[in-house]
This record gives structure tokens, C-alpha cells and sequence, in this order.
């Protein structure tokens, strides 16, 4: 059983809202937005062949609008579906009343294991 980090808690919620948006309104992955978020992260994250094969998944998942590979990276819980959600450029599809909803019940989640 790994430890949940609040950090990998929050990504796995953002990026399950942003898996339930794309299958709510029929969103494609395939978009510019996407793409220069995509960049930027390659500008961002340290060099290593490790991050350049995540990089270059998400490029492949991006072009071929994978959504059943976007599925499994979101609902998986193995170390390399937290590296692909922690380097997910999708985060451009949520709107900012998204992102605080999603923030909010990550609050109320956190709160709840720290009173546990």
C-alpha cells in the first residue's frame, strides 16, 4: 500500500475532473491549448530520459485523443500514473469555477484524513 501525498490527492482529483468534463461535454485532447501546455512543461521539467518518455506518452495520447489511456492514467495508482497526472498538460481544459470546485473538495478531503 503506498502513502497518498495531499499533492498526489490533488492531482488525482483534478485530473478526474478533467477526465468527467472531457467525457461530459465531448472535449477533444487534441487542441493548441493542449499542445502549448505541453510545452511549456517541457520547458519546465528537469531533463532526464525518465521525463522525456512521459513527455513524449502525453504527445502520443494527445495526438491520437487516447481517452481509455487518459482513463487509466487517472484512475491508476502505481508511481508512473502519479508521474503522468503530476506532468499532465489537460489541465488547460478546466475553467477557473472548475478548479476552485475541485480545490474545495480536495480541502474537505484533506481535512477529513487529517481529523482521522
Amino acid at each position: 500500500m503506498s502513502i497518498v501525498t495531499p499533492k498526489a490527492l490533488r492531482q488525482q482529483l483534478m485530473q478526474s475532473a478533467i477526465l468527467h468534463k472531457i467525457d461530459r461535454e465531448g472535449l477533444s485532447i487534441d487542441t493548441e491549448p493542449v499542445h502549448r501546455s505541453l510545452e511549456t512543461i517541457r520547458h519546465h521539467v528537469g531533463r532526464s530520459p525518465l521525463m522525456d518518455h512521459y513527455l513524449e506518452r502525453w504527445d502520443e495520447i494527445i495526438r491520437t485523443r487516447d481517452l481509455e489511456a487518459v482513463r487509466r492514467i487517472v484512475e491508476s495508482d502505481d508511481d508512473t500514473s502519479r508521474e503522468m497526472r503530476n506532468l499532465s498538460p489537460l489541465s488547460v481544459l478546466l475553467s477557473p469555477d472548475d478548479r476552485s470546485r475541485v480545490l474545495a473538495e480536495f480541502g474537505h478531503k484533506l481535512h477529513a484524513v487529517l481529523r482521522a
